[in-house]
């Protein structure tokens, strides 16, 4: 049972969540963490002998991460907050202080603030907001950081004591890609990966204030790996977690980008299968973007123009262009500039970039077949035979083929464990496992428009040892 230090600190979290107004929350990135999750984040941390635990809470809110600290060790903490907002910032200091918490509370940035190492315990809800490559911040960090929030991670498992602990409330996406490959990278050769808790909905967490970004726990520790990881996953706000336990070289891709999965690898039927780039594939992304390329785009088609195509020029139904849209959906490429951003006539499988874990597939993919030279648009990727310099097409059975293998319920579930944010990268694809080229030109020849999901999987599982 949560006890009622917490239940009083909610009161406080639930007045200032409503009393905020979004642009403020904006300005700040203020997702403040309601008490089941600061009640589970502190439930992560190892239990400690009786002495007192130097803690840290960055980006402290409320302070209700710093009371469940409080509440996890029966009082025994001595906690320094840090918090950029100076309103927030006196808030936690009543809350703490009207507990009687031993704490000190900084006003300022964590990332700027100086913060020295040797806390016993570290917990953090840091803010989610991109971070530019050129930002003066980025100095002080170990790596380079993307986000925000990976920025605040590095602050603080630089923080941690030899033995020490870290709980960080944090989007998925630091486990894949190559945006925080640098981060990944660094923070797995620094510290044991521990521990992580998944939500089985991304609005689970921060339902109040409009997060939907898929959000997790994940627990770091100031010690070589440990040789397994926790798993726990709750599919609903109060259920009981499901736990496991996994051997780390299964969860982490260590003989490649350090990806880490939410479930293992090595167990599944794609075992073995070489990656679509090791399989002479290649996937890009669209190189237009419409933002940029305003001068150049037109309603209206005229001789000369070349069709741009969108993502939305897809359906369950196939491709169609042009279509009613509120954007242009013709580009003139008469200038050497665009010109380049042509994809050359062909074959193609194109995927939408965009998807979210609550659709029935991430992975949404089409068979392209261009008569003449044409574009696409940023949002979308496409599959060719070429070289990230040089698009060559596929053979049309091969891309029916991969089409088919893209939609199978197996890579549906291989990228669900994989990949923890609302995109579909290029590099997400070129690791995705696929068969051989005989393979799938076979399953090319079996491709229908209008199957159904059950007839896709049955063709799929035919390639499968």
């Amino acid at each position: 049972m949560v006890a009622s230090a917490l239940l009083m600190a909610e009161e406080t979290r639930s007045h200032v969540v409503a009393t905020t107004g979004d642009t403020a929350r904006s300005d700040y990135s203020q997702y403040l963490t309601p008490y089941q999750t600061a009640h589970l984040a502190a439930s992560m941390l190892s239990d400690a002998d009786g002495g007192r635990l130097r803690c840290l809470d960055l980006g402290a809110g409320t302070g209700i991460l710093s009371v469940a600290l409080a509440e996890r060790y029966g009082g025994r903490v001595d906690v320094d907050c840090v918090e950029l907002d100076p309103e927030l910032a006196r808030i936690c200091d009543g809350e703490l202080s009207q507990l009687e918490i031993p704490h000190r509370v900084a006003v300022g940035d964590a990332l700027i603030v100086p913060i020295g190492p040797g806390y016993d315990r570290v917990i953090l809800n840091p803010p989610y907001r991109k971070m530019a490559a050129g930002d003066v911040r980025q100095a002080g960090l170990p790596a380079r950081s993307p986000n925000l929030y990976s920025a605040f991670m590095m602050v603080a498992l630089c923080a941690l004591a030899p033995g020490g602990e870290c709980v960080a409330i944090v989007p998925r996406s630091w486990t894949n890609g190559q945006y925080f490959q640098q981060f990944r990278a660094w923070a797995l050769s620094t510290c044991s990966f521990d521990a992580m808790h998944v939500y089985g909905s991304r609005t689970e967490i921060f339902s109040d204030t409009n997060v939907l970004q898929e959000t997790m726990l994940v627990r770091f520790s100031k010690r070589p790996q440990a040789p397994t990881v926790r798993v726990s996953e709750s599919q609903v706000k109060d259920g009981e977690p499901v736990v496991r336990e996994y051997p780390f070289d299964e969860l982490v891709d260590t003989g490649g980008d350090l990806a880490v999965r939410v479930t293992p690898a090595g167990r599944g039927p794609l075992d073995g299968m070489a990656t679509l780039k090791a399989s002479g594939l290649c996937a890009s992304t669209g190189k237009v973007v419409d933002f940029r390329s305003r001068d150049v785009l037109r309603r209206d088609y005229e001789p000369g123009l070349n069709r741009l195509i969108y993502a939305w020029n897809f359906t369950s139904e196939g491709y169609t262009h042009p279509v009613d849209s509120y954007k242009p959906q013709w580009i003139d490429c008469s200038s050497e500039r665009f010109a380049k951003q042509l994809i050359p006539a062909g074959s193609y499988v194109v995927v939408k970039r965009f998807s979210s874990k609550e659709e029935s597939r991430r992975v949404k993919a089409h068979v392209l077949d261009l008569g003449e030279p044409q574009t696409l648009e940023n949002h979308l990727n496409y599959v060719h035979a070429g070289t990230p310099r040089k698009t060559v097409p596929l053979d049309p059975a091969l891309a029916r083929g991969l089409e088919l293998w893209l939609s199978s319920s197996e890579v549906d579930a291989w990228f669900r464990a994989r990949s923890g944010s609302t995109q579909v990268n290029a590099s997400d694809l070129n690791a995705m496992p696929v068969p051989s080229a005989r393979q799938l030109i076979e399953l090319g020849g079996r491709w229908l428009l209008g199957l159904t999901q059950e007839e896709v999987d049955g063709l799929c599982r035919s390639v499968l040892p």
